[in-house]
């Protein structure tokens, strides 16, 4: 268990990792999670390692110790199929530039039950149902996060890129993806010298199945 304390003095826990292979050690999981954890933050597929976590046994087991969920889907909403009710995630987040649309936007889910019981971090536009000199109330969710007008453009060209995902359809484009990941792999492990880190890839492990990590 490694653990560190930012300048607020909250302390930071991590789930380490496994080896060469960098699959996340999870036998000390539910331990970490019951040190009073308030939010549990994890990526879906690993930036640097290709590893697919096991997003919804992650978000199961954070559940059961009444900790809150926070998914960076930013690798996996243009490359898999993503279904965050299928996921169990309190929250889950991506960028739209890592499915080939526009830089600067990008998406957040939220329960929203989490969402009503949140404040507004941000304040002006429809993010006020009335507003007084004395007090103001917040509008209705999403309107409630939004100040001022909001990205227009850049929700059309994600809108647009995900359309075009759609008609290629993300099973195809996982089952590229592991093709190009096999291959890699193998060509790789044929140089002398080289040492290879993240999971080992095989056919089954290519699937890319949501919530299901792959084998060592």
């Amino acid at each position: 268990m490694a653990a560190s304390r930012p300048a607020d003095g909250r302390p930071l826990l991590f789930v380490p990792v496994t080896g060469d292979e960098g699959l996340l050690d999870l036998g000390n999981l539910d331990a970490l999670l019951a040190q009073k954890v308030k939010l549990f933050a994890f990526p879906h597929i690993s930036n640097s390692l290709g590893t697919i976590n096991p997003a919804a046994e992650l978000c199961a087991r954070a559940r059961l110790q009444g900790v809150i969920t926070v998914v960076d889907a930013a690798q996996s909403a243009g490359h898999l199929p993503v279904d965050v009710q299928a996921l169990g995630c309190d929250f889950l987040a991506f960028s739209g530039h890592k499915m080939a649309g526009p830089t600067g936007i990008g998406v957040l889910y939220g329960r929203r039950a989490l969402l009503e019981a949140m404040d507004p971090f941000q304040g002006g536009g429809e993010m006020i149902a009335s507003v007084h000199y004395e007090q103001s109330t917040w509008n209705k969710v999403p309107h409630k996060f939004e100040a001022g007008t909001p990205d227009i453009a850049g929700a059309f060209g994600l809108h647009a890129a995900m359309d075009y995902l759609d008609a290629i359809g993300r099973p195809a484009i996982a089952a590229h993806d592991g093709k190009l990941a096999q291959d890699a792999f193998a060509g790789l492990a044929a140089v002398p010298g080289i040492r290879l880190f993240g999971p080992r890839a095989n056919a089954e492990d290519c699937q890319f199945r949501p919530g299901r990590r792959p084998r060592p």
